[in-house]
Order: C-alpha cells, then sequence, then structure tokens
C-alpha cells in the first residue's frame, strides 16, 4: 500500500511538472510569415575595411533567413528581437539547418544593445558550415575563448541564462541537451538583448533558423518538481 501510495505521489508530481514546463514554454516566432520587422540587423564585425556586404533578412519558406546577394569580406551579425530578454531560470532555444554556406549561424544573448563594428557583452552558440557547433562570444569586450567543436546531428541550440551572471550554451541531439561551456562575464551581462548571431563569408544564403522559444532551463525544473513531490507528500501524510 505504500509503495502504491508513493507511485501515485510521484506519477502526480511528474504530471503537475510536465503542465508545469507546457505552461512556461514560449513560442515567439515560428516564421510562418514573411513579416520580420521585429528583428534588427547590426553589422558588429566587418572585417574588409569599410566596405559593406549586402545582406537580406527574411522568412519566404516558413523559416528564418540570412541572404548575401552582394559580398566583399567577412561580416558578423546580431539579429536581435526587439522587446526580447532572457530571465534567469529560462532558456531560449532554435532550430537551425545550415545550408552549407559559410559560415556560422547560431544565437545571440547580450548585456547590451548592439553596435555597428563593436563586439561586446555577449554569448553565442552556433552551427558552422562543416557541421561543428561551437560557442564563443565576448565578455566586455575581450573575447572568450572558442570552445565547442564537435560534430553532432543538431536538432537545436540553446542559451540558458542559469544564474544573474551565468550563462550555459550548447545544443540538443536525439532530445538529449548537451552543454559545450558555461560562461560567467566579469563585465555583467542581464539578458536584454535576445536574437541570433551570424558569420557570413560567402554569398548565399546562411541556413534557416526556426521556431524561437523560451522555456524553463532544465535547473528550474527539476526544482519546481521536486518541489511538487514535497507538496503531494504532505498532503497525502496529512490526509
Amino acid at each position: 500500500m505504500k509503495f502504491a501510495s508513493r507511485w501515485t505521489t510521484s506519477l502526480a508530481a511528474i504530471v503537475a511538472l510536465a503542465l508545469v514546463n507546457q505552461a512556461t514554454a514560449a513560442l515567439i516566432d515560428d516564421f510562418s510569415d514573411t513579416d520580420v520587422s521585429e528583428y534588427t540587423v547590426t553589422a558588429i564585425l566587418d572585417a574588409n575595411g569599410g566596405g559593406a556586404n549586402t545582406a537580406v533578412l527574411g522568412s519566404p519558406s516558413g523559416a528564418l533567413q540570412l541572404d548575401t546577394t552582394a559580398y566583399d569580406g567577412i561580416e558578423q551579425y546580431a539579429i536581435i528581437r526587439d522587446g526580447l530578454s532572457l530571465d534567469v531560470g529560462k532558456e531560449v532555444q532554435v532550430d537551425v539547418a545550415h545550408t552549407g554556406d559559410s559560415q556560422d549561424i547560431g544565437l545571440y544573448v547580450g548585456g547590451t544593445t548592439p553596435v555597428a563594428g563593436t563586439r561586446q557583452d555577449y554569448v553565442a552558440v552556433y552551427l558552422r558550415n562543416n557541421g561543428q557547433v561551437f560557442s564563443r562570444g565576448f565578455d566586455g569586450t575581450g573575447e572568450y575563448g572558442l570552445s565547442g567543436g564537435a560534430s553532432p546531428a543538431v536538432e537545436s541550440l540553446f542559451i540558458a541564462r542559469t544564474a544573474a551572471n551565468t550563462y550555459e550554451t550548447g545544443y540538443y541531439e536525439g532530445g538529449v541537451r548537451n552543454v559545450i561551456v558555461e560562461r560567467t562575464p566579469s563585465f555583467a551581462n542581464d539578458g536584454d538583448v535576445v536574437g541570433f548571431y551570424a558569420d557570413v563569408r560567402a554569398l548565399g544564403t546562411l541556413g534557416n533558423w526556426d521556431n524561437l522559444s523560451i522555456v524553463p532551463e532544465p535547473a528550474t525544473l527539476l526544482l519546481t518538481g521536486l518541489a511538487l513531490v514535497g507538496v503531494a507528500a504532505a498532503r497525502r501524510r496529512s490526509s
């Protein structure tokens, strides 16, 4: 009888946890229409000495893409969703598919509004055209060391804000969450600038982003689940 009681309590907690996860997950954009006016594109690196590429953001086929129609040198972009921020205990996710054109597409979470020609105060995780996944970014204006290099079958990328000034970056493969690196900036990053990162090194379409979402990060879900188990157990004892 006690075993059945414990099993019922655990099952109730699991169901409640699933409901909490579903209720708190938020799909921000599935790019089902062609309106990309909520995104601002800033070239945070122009490595060609003052020239400019012609890069056009759009979603013509139900996914976000960056098309470079004129190319004169390497450029890196912060593509920021207006008004979106990442709270402590939350994780931003996006599905990615690379076209094979050069070079990187991924996620960007920053603490300051992007400025043209300036890379600062952000963490990024991205998929490269050769299938490798990396994490980089800037602490103030000092660059983090490059982390990653595995070539998994990536389903989605994530950046989780696990504390006020701590971030995890990684990817999902086969439903499994893989952390590449944890970042704790010296210069505070408050996660109030969220969107995409791109490194363009060729003409063409640089892959697709889809299903931008913000969900509870796993440690937060675990704590919620433990709390629900405790509440359920207490109710069983008092009944």
